[in-house]
């Protein structure tokens, strides 16, 4: 059973856990929802509170409080009471259930008394084991709804009979408003709530004032000139009016930063004595209207926006040099704006959840676009002119030659190099001569980011159940396949995740390393001095390894060493770009291994693809009719409702109607039969009527079966793989 509401010191401490981290994990949404219930417990005098979260289909029971007041002493009741804790915990309700999923559908609240509905109070009753006399239930809504706060009864020392009132209604309304932004912020790191919400969450937690408009407060000049620009700005603290000779009260973004406050009075001789809360976006208002903008020190640029460095780049040629910055200051790549550009475009690309960042030079602009679940999106378009100085900014970040623009190059950044904010990500960089300027193209490698469990991957579950079997196998080589950006690497490693025990010695040959695992002996190759694949295998056989992942097998030594490593006790995972699992094996007999060989270490392969989510919050239903039922009904034998895009979109996927990707598998399992026909080289159009035969589902098949699913489009499965020639 959960505590009640938090001491004033743990408060603070979950506070500042939340607003200090620049990227949030989803594990921090526990933090805000220990905030909440302590406020809405403490604010409200409830004997009962829950709170619940949407997660899928399903309504997750999040926190449960039941008040000391409830069993008055009694040990028994107490225990019953945490034994019903611990149930409603690991309950899981589907969508749409009871009051609490009427609430999450409608996203309005519901408030009933004992008089206003005595049946639904006895059937409350029933479930919680205490007379309810009164239920507030809010929703947590955002864009979309992620949940409900319920609250049963007031203390009886409220004075009110436990019945809530129309007060009561109106402030669990407004702690779930900005609770929700926060908890929406912590589980979908690329939503970003306002300032305000922000600030109006601390000011509530903290239960300091809070200041929406700079007309709020009546600010003292003279304090300000003689306080000074730096002071403000390094510490964060605004003095806004002088209490006493030695004593001031201030504005913060937060209250809770008190090495800032101590910083503060230190460096002015004066005390704070009073707080009031504000947004960042108020603050830096403040700033301007009182101070010229700094062009010295982090302070007064870190957090400059993308579009706003643009806008000076593009206005300064716009204007012909004309404004504060110049033209001619901009086309060197030691220039502050594009310093700051590079900075915001990588910064930018990472929090929107994009893969790749495309830098392209064309006839008359500089186009930036970001790749978001699979498909590029333009961002920018800056003057021609800047290109040169972008381009060797970044070539600087990763250590390549700027005077070579003639030949391709390869690099890596290592971005926490360059800013002060949590993003630890490295990024693969290729640069290479287009007709119109160098192309710079940026891989993102969160550092940050864990591998997914393999039932999270969207196999289905005859396919989960035959990949969890091959990796547990003692030898043999299980090989992965698909286009650059198809989830191959994710998959690997969520396996390696699923079989890494102390007792196994698990090795692995990468270029680059893109997630980091503890428990794993990981290696950079490094082609400039001699280490590639072959020579990495060739050390690890002498190294005592259970299990071998190589990166890629891309030429005739590494697949034959790969071969040997199988067939030798070892179990080795790799993958191979081809376009499904039956032609894997003719790419392997190409390299030069013999097809006994092949059949003799091959446990399987499994070809992949990913295919974007369409949105949940504005799918369309529709029955398939024509060429769209008779694909269904021929890949899967089923025909019914299925889903499209919406072509206006939402909120929630920013117009486009498809959120997040879902993968697909094409998972062919070695056989006697298919043993058989390796070593007897038949044509690959054969090898998958064997494989077919002996139960595995194409890629086809199985976009189809995510269609049925509801998880993606007809339009967007066929777009990334053409229906089966073979039946």
């Amino acid at each position: 059973m959960a505590l009640p509401s938090p001491t004033g010191t743990l408060r603070r401490s979950l506070l500042i856990k939340v607003i200090s981290k620049a990227v949030p994990s989803r594990e921090d949404v526990a933090s805000v929802i220990e905030l909440t219930a302590s406020k809405v417990v403490e604010a409200l005098q409830a004997q009962s509170m829950t709170l619940y979260l949407v997660e899928g289909n399903e309504i997750a029971f999040k926190h449960v409080y039941y008040s000391p007041t409830l069993w008055a002493g009694d040990p028994a009741k107490e225990k019953r009471f945490q034994e019903t804790t611990a149930k409603l915990l690991a309950l899981r309700l589907p969508a749409g259930a009871g009051n609490v999923g009427k609430v999450i559908q409608s996203g309005e609240p519901l408030f009933f008394r004992q008089k206003d509905d005595p049946q639904l109070m006895t059937s409350l009753a029933k479930t919680t084991g205490f007379e309810v006399k009164s239920m507030l239930t809010v929703p947590l809504k955002t864009t979309i709804t992620l949940g409900a706060i319920q609250v049963l009864n007031k203390e009886p020392t409220a004075g009110t009979d436990g019945n809530f009132t129309a007060k009561d209604l109106e402030l669990l309304k407004e702690v779930a408003e900005y609770s929700a932004a926060l908890i929406h912020r912590m589980v979908d790191p690329k939503f970003t709530p306002g300032a305000e919400y922000t600030a109006r969450f601390i000011s509530r937690l903290t239960e300091l004032p809070l200041v929406s408009r700079a007309e709020e407060v009546e600010i003292d000049e003279k304090l300000i000139e003689v306080t000074g620009d730096a002071i403000i700005r390094r510490e964060g603290v605004f003095p806004f009016k002088r209490l006493g000779p030695s004593s001031v009260a201030v504005l913060m973004t937060n209250p809770l930063d008190f090495a800032r406050r101590e910083a503060f009075s230190q460096a002015t001789e004066s005390s704070i004595e009073e707080v009031r809360v504000v947004s960042a976006t108020l603050f830096d208002a403040l700033l301007k209207r009182h101070f010229k903008e700094s062009k010295a020190g982090p302070a007064a640029t870190e957090d400059v926006d993308i579009s706003s460095v643009a806008e000076v780049i593009s206005t300064a040629y716009t204007e012909d040099g004309k404004g504060e910055v110049s033209a001619a200051d901009l086309e060197g790549e030691d220039s502050a704006p594009v310093i700051q550009l590079a900075n915001r475009i990588i910064e930018d690309a990472y929090v929107s959840g994009a893969s790749d960042i495309h830098i392209e030079p064309m006839e008359k602009d500089l186009l930036v676009r970001y790749r978001i679940d699979g498909l590029c999106q333009e961002k920018l378009r800056l003057p021609k002119q800047v290109t040169g100085a972008m381009v060797a900014r970044l070539k600087i970040m990763c250590n390549l030659d700027i005077s070579e623009r003639r030949l391709p190059q390869d690099g890596r950044i290592v971005f926490k190099k360059f800013t002060n904010k949590n993003i630890d990500i490295d990024l693969r960089v290729a640069t290479g001569p287009m007709n119109h300027g160098e192309k710079v193209v940026m891989r993102i490698l969160d550092k940050q980011k864990t591998t997914l469990p393999l039932p999270a991957l969207g196999f289905s579950e005859e396919n989960l159940a035959k990949y969890r079997e091959c990796i547990r196998q003692p030898y043999g080589m299980i090989l992965h396949c698909g286009p650059t950006g198809s989830g191959k690497s994710m998959t690997l490693y969520s396996a390696l995740s699923e079989v890494n025990t102390p007792d196994v010695n698990i090795q692995t040959a990468e270029d680059p390393i893109e997630y980091t695992l503890p428990g794993l002996n990981q290696m950079q190759m490094n082609r400039q001095i001699g280490l590639t694949f072959a020579r990495a295998l060739r050390c690890y056989l002498r190294m005592d390894p259970d299990i071998i992942l190589v990166g890629e097998i891309r030429d005739e030594e590494t697949a034959g060493i790969a071969v040997e490593a199988a067939l030798t006790g070892h179990l080795l995972v790799s993958t191979l770009h081809t376009n499904d699992a039956p032609s894997t094996v003719a790419r392997i007999g190409e390299m030069g291994v013999e097809p006994f060989n092949i059949s003799a270490s091959l446990i399987c392969v499994c070809a992949q693809r990913l295919l974007r989510r369409v949105c949940k919050g504005c799918k369309v239903a529709y029955e398939p009719q024509g060429r769209e039922k008779a694909l269904l009904e021929k890949a899967i034998g089923w025909s019914g409702q299925i889903f499209k895009a919406s072509p206006h979109g939402c909120p929630t996927c920013g117009g486009i109607g498809y959120k997040g990707r879902v993968g697909i598998h094409e998972l062919m399992t070695n056989s006697e039969e298919l043993t058989e026909a390796i070593n007897k080289e038949v044509e690959v159009a054969e090898l998958k009527r064997i494989a077919m035969k002996n139960g595995m589902k194409t890629l086809h098949q199985d976009s189809m079966l995510k269609v049925k699913q509801g998880l993606t489009t007809l339009e967007e499965a066929l777009a990334n793989v053409p229906p089966d020639l073979i039946t």
